[in-house]
Parts: C-alpha cells; sequence; structure tokens
C-alpha cells in the first residue's frame, strides 16, 4: 500500500488556478519506506500537517485494500454522518467489490482529506479500462463497472465542503504520485455529494453530460401516493395476473434479513436468476455463471447482513420461489440491487407482482421512504417512477496528452449529437 500525503497552501475554495506557482517533492517519512508528497508553495517553506490552518486541506492517498483498510474505521463514522448515506458511501460495499477481484485491487486508490486533522472527505476513484483506437489514455475516476451502478464520494453537502471537488482536481493536478490523463467521474446521482460541488465550484474545463437516469419511488406516504403516475390499465393488469398466478397456487411473498436467513435466500434468489435467458443456455450473464459476480455478490451479504442491510425478497407460489430481489437498505433508502424471476411462471409476470408488492409494502413501513430501483429498466416503465437523474463530469489534466484526450471526449460528443447519439445536455464549466 502506498501513501501520498499533500497539504494545499491555498485557501479552501480559493479561485485561483491550480498549479501554476507550485511544486511537488516527494520525500521518505522517518522511520519508514512509504513515499510522501507535500506541496510546497513555492516561497521557501516546506508545509507540513502541524502547519496547517484553517480552511486548508491534506489530501493522503492509500491503495487497494491495504489503503480501504487503513481508512475504514474513520471512514464509517464519517458516512455515518451524512442524512442520505447510501451503499456507494460505504467501505464495506468497496470492500466486497475489491474481494471480487472483479478488477484489479491495484488499479484502486482511496483518497482522502483532513481538514484540520478531521476526515471531511473520501474519494474512491480507479484507473478506468478505455481504448480509443491505437491510444490507451490514463482514466481517472469513479470505479468503472455494470454492477457498480451509482458513484459518489463520501462528504456532506455543507457549505465549507462545496469546494471540495474543485480542490481534488486541483491536488491530482500538481501531484505526482498518480499519472492521469482525464478525470472521468460516471453514474452520478444529481442529488450526490459530487454534483452538489461540481455544480457549487466546478473545476477549470469540466465537461458534464448528461448519463442516464435513476428510478424510484416516493413511499414515504400511501401506496396510491407513490403509485399515483400508474396507468389504471396497469393496475388492473396488475390485479388479473394476479388472479391468473393465484388460480393454481397462492402467492405469498417474504423477505430474508438475518444472517441465518439469508444464506438460504440468496441461494434460491441466484437460482430464480440464472432460470431464464440469463442462465447458462442464454447469455450467461446471470450471477451465478460468472465466477467474480458470484464473489461480489456474496460478499455483499457477508458485509451488509451483520448491519441488518442485507435484505433478499422472494415470491412464492405455492411451495416454489418464483421471482427474486436482492437489495441493500442504507437509511430510509431501499435499493433493487438485482432482480430475477422465473421464465416457466413468465406467464403471470412474476417479477411485476413482487415489484408490486415492495412498493406496497415500502409504504406501510416507516423506516422506508425511498424504494430505488438503482438505475432506470426498461421493465419497470409501466409502474412510472420517478426519475433521478445520473450525469458524468470530465476534467483534463494540464499535460498535452491530457488536454489531447480532452479534445477527443469534446469533439467525439459533438459527432454523437450530430447523429443524434448524444448524452444530453451538454455543458462546459470554467472556473472565474
Amino acid at each position: 500500500m502506498i501513501a501520498g500525503d499533500f497539504l494545499t497552501k491555498e485557501p479552501i475554495g480559493a479561485g485561483v488556478s491550480a498549479g501554476l506557482d507550485q511544486r511537488v517533492r516527494l520525500q521518505l517519512r522517518h522511520g519508514g519506506d512509504v513515499p510522501s508528497a507535500v506541496l510546497d508553495s513555492g516561497k521557501g517553506n516546506l508545509a507540513n500537517e502541524s502547519a496547517q490552518g484553517d480552511g486548508e486541506l491534506v489530501f493522503k492517498a492509500h491503495q487497494g485494500p491495504c489503503g480501504l483498510e487503513a481508512l475504514a474505521p474513520e471512514w464509517s463514522a464519517l458516512a455515518a454522518q451524512l442524512p442520505g448515506m447510501r451503499f456507494m458511501h460505504l467501505p464495506e460495499w468497496y470492500r466486497a467489490y475489491l474481494t471480487s477481484r472483479k478488477s484489479d485491487p491495484e488499479l484502486i486508490w482511496f483518497v482522502a482529506a483532513y481538514r484540520r486533522q478531521l476526515l471531511v472527505a473520501i474519494f474512491p476513484l480507479q484507473f478506468q479500462s478505455y481504448r480509443v483506437k491505437s491510444l490507451r489514455p490514463r482514466l481517472l475516476g469513479t470505479i468503472d463497472d455494470g454492477e457498480l451502478q451509482l458513484s459518489d464520494f463520501v462528504f456532506a453537502q455543507t457549505e465549507e465542503n462545496r469546494c471540495l471537488l474543485h480542490d481534488l482536481t486541483r491536488w491530482l493536478r500538481v501531484q505526482r504520485l498518480l499519472a492521469w490523463d482525464e478525470l472521468r467521474l460516471r453514474k452520478v446521482p444529481e442529488d450526490s455529494a459530487i454534483a452538489f460541488a461540481a455544480r457549487a465550484c466546478p473545476p477549470l474545463a469540466t465537461l458534464t453530460l448528461r448519463h442516464d437516469g435513476s428510478a424510484y419511488f416516493d413511499t414515504s406516504d400511501s401506496y396510491e401516493h407513490a403509485t399515483q403516475a400508474m396507468s389504471g390499465t396497469f393496475k388492473r393488469n396488475l390485479r388479473r395476473l394476479t388472479r391468473r398466478a393465484e388460480e393454481t397456487a397462492p402467492l405469498r411473498h417474504q423477505s430474508y434479513r438475518t444472517t441465518a436467513e439469508l444464506a438460504t435466500a440468496f441461494e434460491a434468489f441466484i437460482e430464480i436468476e440464472a432460470s431464464g435467458w440469463k442462465g447458462s443456455a442464454g447469455t450467461a450473464s446471470a450471477i451465478r455463471c460468472q465466477a467474480a459476480m458470484l464473489t461480489f455478490y456474496r460478499e455483499l451479504v457477508t458485509e451488509f447482513a451483520p448491519r441488518g442491510a442485507c435484505v433478499v425478497n422472494l415470491l412464492w407460489h405455492g411451495d416454489e420461489a418464483v421471482a427474486g430481489q436482492f437489495c441493500l437498505q442504507i437509511g430510509r433508502t431501499l435499493s433493487v440491487m438485482k432482480i430475477g424471476f422465473s421464465n416457466a411462471h413468465a406467464h403471470f409476470a412474476p417479477g411485476n407482482l413482487l415489484l408490486d408488492r415492495m412498493i406496497r409494502r415500502a409504504c406501510e413501513d416507516p423506516g422506508v421512504e425511498i424504494l430505488s430501483l438503482v438505475n432506470e429498466p426498461p421493465w419497470a416503465r409501466n409502474f412510472k417512477p420517478l426519475t433521478c437523474g445520473l450525469w458524468s463530469y470530465n476534467a483534463p489534466n494540464w499535460s498535452l496528452r491530457g488536454l489531447l484526450v480532452h479534445l477527443g471526449l469534446i469533439f467525439k460528443r459533438l459527432r454523437d449529437r450530430w447523429t443524434h447519439k448524444a448524452y444530453v445536455p451538454v455543458e462546459r464549466h470554467d472556473e472565474v
């Protein structure tokens, strides 16, 4: 594990272009072989933590699993203070991902920011694999994986933190520990900490792109309120499908949350999920068919079950489980991470019937105010959920290679717009 410590001499939120009159020196700590990098202001005085003043940040970069474990206790304490805490704010989420080895753990870094010697932010970052013809740009950004469908950094959305994204990017542009060309933050919810800081104080030359959406239901009130946009025709169809199913066996919905229950419920869920076109006879994209993905979800059970945050929902048709959901409940948000249904019972749409029952149960549970579908699945459109926009933020490094990569990205998006395949809208932000 490598850790780099940096101290910014510029006060938080200052609008000065980063790195123009500053240099970075690497030195060894006394009594150790871990390199640390200290930002020198160019005035002849070496900055250090003891000289840290109000409003200054110290950044420390930690690599891979060892870096995560070094940060985990104070990271957990920081996340627990966030009013809108979600699964992507917790070290358990990243620990499960690192354990699965779906990506090379050495490509993942956790940058911690300290103010007045207190942890104020965690920035999980990954060197992303991306090729443009013969060019392989060094993209550094949020963890880019099909199973990690939402991204965020870990800090409170307060006035004092409004420029954290600006300051992180400024630090990245002057440090020499991590070599990168483009900062690429993808799948960022519009109500996230990243989006908050990007709106308040964007890094210079940031390109903002609409990526996708995240569907959810407001379950803080009644079922009728949560489904008010749903058509009467679709509601009648759900009742008709329920009657069709119950002609042959009763329907029963069961949630499993304890560690003992989850062991069996998870196995039932992955069997259901692999029973149709995603199984080995089809695309082989089911959890059970991919070793790294299976390890990831097993680790999620291991990490989140002790805190009562892992939930498997099953819909039973008589004695047979015909639909399932793998969920994580963090705070008052219940997130449906993965769904599956029995292809043999598709004639009564068990996946839809299970979601309908989950909406009802969430509305009855005072501990759940949001039922999130995480992404924007086509199969849920008839439920007419609300949508939170997902965005991408891209900022270049101040190297020739970085500027060329960024210009290439701009030209690609312009070309996509001309061919009607763009992410829209496209915005350009500059610092003042």
